[in-house]
């Protein structure tokens, strides 16, 4: 029997095909990868675990009292969870549990907590800062008339807080924060959506009573920076040394969120040795985090266009007076400020302005899907 198509529609369905194999692969691509319109960096899975279970095995461990102080129930982002986005490093009180009304045990679960998401590093600068409480205390035994401490110096108000359900597939998050530190993690599933801003500061930063004597801390900061800046030649310092007002603290501390004017001289203007100095010290900010957060933290910053990453300093070249710097890229804000110089008084913040806790599109996000 003869069939009625014609040669033309029975070659219909190969041209079909042959424009479905030219087209579908650009309209695929056309879409934005799923991946990628999610806030934060990935890590990997058994990292956001071990975190995870820490944060667990915290909770657990401890009494029905103690955990309605260090537990905020609500998801980040709804009612009930602003004290994930208020922050200071300043003494004095603020909601959550305080180290001195943990057990040993505790405190030990306690640290495992900072530990599952600092570096080495990280988990030594944090005690050292906690341990200068002491130093301030001991100082102000000495210097009061009475030869009373003062009480607001004690390393046993570090307080920590848990946000949202661990266990659960929402965001979730934890902070421990006190006089000179702000460190704080928000996670869902393998990814960390946020852990700015980050502060920490030490006073006196080479401390000279106590089991730390001489120990200088946050030095690598100042040092790498003060290496970057005598490497720069005549014209290239005229770029990166800012002639207005040295600033008497961080232009990005509490409640100052978003990234300031960029000034400064660009990655771009620096030959390779200086390249390489100004790189590590972006390293030296990232390397309090674990290695995989480090990372990913890092790899956020080289996707973005390098060269417009901006060093500016403020103040004198000599590491005992006062002065100050900021590294600013399209993803991250770095600032170190001495405050005083003898005895040293140092403050350093990070943040990321697409993901600070404290205002950003990633808060706006989580108050949109979480909030009432």
């Amino acid at each position: 029997m003869k069939s009625d198509e014609s040669p033309r529609l029975r070659r219909l369905p190969v041209q079909i095909i042959l424009v479905l194999c030219l087209f579908v692969p650009m309209l695929v691509s056309s879409f934005p990868d799923p991946s990628q319109s999610v806030p934060g960096v990935r890590i990997p899975g058994e990292v956001a675990s071990g975190i995870n279970q820490s944060a667990r095995s915290l909770l657990s461990a401890l009494s029905q009292e103690q955990r309605e102080k260090i537990h905020f129930s609500a998801t980040p982002g709804a009612g009930g969870s602003e004290a994930l986005s208020n922050w200071s490093y300043f003494p004095g009180e603020r909601p959550g549990l305080k180290l001195n009304d943990m057990s040993a045990q505790e405190r030990v679960l306690a640290q495992r907590l900072v530990r599952s998401a600092l570096s080495d590093t990280g988990h030594l600068k944090w005690n050292a800062i906690v341990a200068l409480e002491d130093v301030l205390r001991m100082m102000s035994a000495r210097d009061n008339r009475s030869g009373k401490p003062d009480p607001s110096r004690d390393p046993g108000l570090y307080t920590f807080a848990i946000f949202g359900d661990p266990a659960a597939d929402a965001p979730w998050g934890w902070r421990v924060e006190g006089h000179h530190i702000s460190i704080k993690f928000l996670l869902e599933g393998d990814r960390v959506l946020s852990s700015t801003p980050a502060f920490l500061g030490a006073a006196p930063t080479v401390p000279m009573m106590g089991p730390n004597t001489g120990t200088e801390l946050l030095d690598e900061e100042e040092e790498l920076a003060l290496a970057l800046m005598k490497s720069l030649v005549p014209e290239q310092k005229e770029i990166a040394i800012q002639q207005g007002e040295l600033p008497r603290d961080v232009v990005t501390g509490p409640g100052h969120p978003g990234a300031p004017d960029a000034v400064g001289i660009r990655l771009d203007q620096l030959d390779s040795s200086q390249k390489i100095l100004l790189d590590a010290l972006i390293d030296s900010h990232l390397g309090i985090l674990n290695s995989p957060i480090e990372e990913a933290e890092k790899t956020r910053i080289t996707d973005a266009n390098l060269d417009e990453i901006r060093f500016a300093w403020w103040g004198s070249l000599d590491k005992e007076m006062r002065h100050a710097y900021r590294i600013q890229g399209p993803t991250f804000v770095v600032e170190l400020v001495r405050t005083a110089g003898d005895p040293g008084h140092v403050h350093i913040v990070r943040r990321d302005p697409d993901r600070d806790l404290d205002g950003s599109p990633l808060l706006q996000h989580l108050q949109q899907a979480h909030g009432e």
